[in-house]
């Protein structure tokens, strides 16, 4: 029986992109429903996610919201995959992978990058500047100089691979050195490719 997983998102390169390549990897055959930007906010919509966010799943008749919770959610379906490394040391990489990208760099630098394009306020920009370069830069300078962050590929690289897309299409990041050979590496899986999630670049 064909794995298969609906996904709500107003692009291909939105935070869908995330939830999108874990499913490729995980070989599901996706159902795709575009949102158009203002029906987020329609009952509709809103009965299934009532955060107005894309992206949201919906898989076996179950929904699921939150783009990295989604990611998670289908590794721990198929733990044979591996995408949650099963090592001790491994899992508190992942760990604090997973959060310092999900949590402490993807909602600024979405917003820095929205605002920039003129979606949002532009304020954000100003608020958000110099700050988020400093830590985007680090970031970029910490990620592996060979191979995943987690020895195999895993969840963490796809939450890496979206926070950095966004610092480089933003100007907050330059495609050199180790960041361009870890995104290299990212952008020529099969899954990856299949996601779309790079098309932008």
């Amino acid at each position: 029986m064909a794995r298969t997983i609906t996904i709500y998102s107003f692009a291909d390169v939105d935070r869908s992109g995330k939830a999108r390549w874990a499913a490729c990897e995980l070989a599901y055959e996706i159902e795709e429903q575009r949102v158009k930007p203002g029906d987020h906010r329609a009952d509709g919509y809103m009965a299934l996610n009532p955060y107005a966010q894309v992206p949201t799943a919906v898989i076996d008749g179950e929904t699921w919201i939150e783009s990295t919770a989604i990611c998670l959610m289908l590794a721990e379906r198929h733990p044979e995959a591996g995408l949650i490394p099963s090592d001790p040391g491994l899992r508190r990489r992942f760990w604090q992978q997973v959060n310092l990208a999900s949590s402490s760099l993807e909602a600024p630098a979405v917003h820095y990058y929205l605002s920039s394009l003129g979606f949002i306020d532009e304020r954000w920009q100003e608020l958000l500047g110099d700050d988020l370069k400093g830590r985007l830069r680090t970031y970029a300078d910490s990620v592996p100089e060979q191979g995943y962050w987690c020895e195999a590929f895993s969840v963490a690289d796809i939450c890496a691979a979206y926070v950095l897309r966004l610092g480089l299409q933003a100007g907050l990041l330059n495609y050199e050195g180790r960041l361009a050979a870890y995104f290299d590496l990212l952008r020529a899986r099969p899954a990856a490719v299949a996601s779309r999630m790079f098309d932008s670049l």
